[in-house]
C-alpha cells in the first residue's frame, strides 16, 4: 500500500481515466493521500509564467471536469492541473507531494514517440518514486 499516489490522466476515453482512478485507490493506504493530475499543453509560455484569463478559464475547466468525474465515481482526490509539458507536470507534482508512486496510462506506440520518447518514458527516467504502466486494454 502507497501513502501517496499521483494518478497521471491524459486526453482519452472516459473509462480509461475510470481505470487509472480505480487502480490508484486499490493501492493507496488507508488515509492516503490520491493526487490526480493533469496538464494543459498548448498554451503560449506567457501563459504558463502568468496565465490570463483564457488560460484561467481553461484550467479552471479541467478542474472541474475531474472534480465531477471523482464524484461520479465515488472517489475523493487532490485535483492538480498544470500548463506545461505533461512528463514535467506530472514529475513535479510527484516531488511536491513526496508521491511514493505514480501511475500513467500507456497508448498505443506511435511513430514520433519512437522518434521523440513518450511522456511515460520520459516519467518512468525521472519520477522520484515507482511507476505504474497500465497498458491498454487493461
Amino acid at each position: 500500500m502507497f501513502k501517496s499516489i499521483v494518478c497521471a490522466i491524459g486526453r482519452g476515453p472516459r473509462a480509461r481515466m475510470e481505470k487509472l482512478i480505480e487502480a490508484s485507490h486499490q493501492m493507496l493506504a488507508p488515509n492516503g493521500n490520491l493526487y490526480l493530475v493533469h496538464a494543459v499543453e498548448g498554451l503560449p509560455s506567457s501563459s504558463v509564467r502568468s496565465p490570463d484569463g483564457w488560460a484561467v478559464g481553461v484550467i479552471a475547466d479541467t478542474e472541474n471536469r475531474l472534480t465531477e468525474l471523482l464524484h461520479e465515481a465515488g472517489q475523493q482526490a487532490f485535483i492538480r492541473v498544470r500548463a506545461g509539458n505533461p512528463s514535467d507536470v506530472i514529475v513535479s507534482v510527484a516531488k511536491d507531494v513526496g508521491a511514493d508512486l505514480v501511475v500513467i496510462g500507456a497508448h498505443r506506440d506511435d511513430v514520433l514517440e519512437h522518434i521523440f520518447g513518450s511522456v511515460v518514458d520520459h516519467v518512468i527516467q525521472r519520477a522520484p518514486c515507482s511507476v505504474l504502466v497500465l497498458r491498454p486494454g487493461t
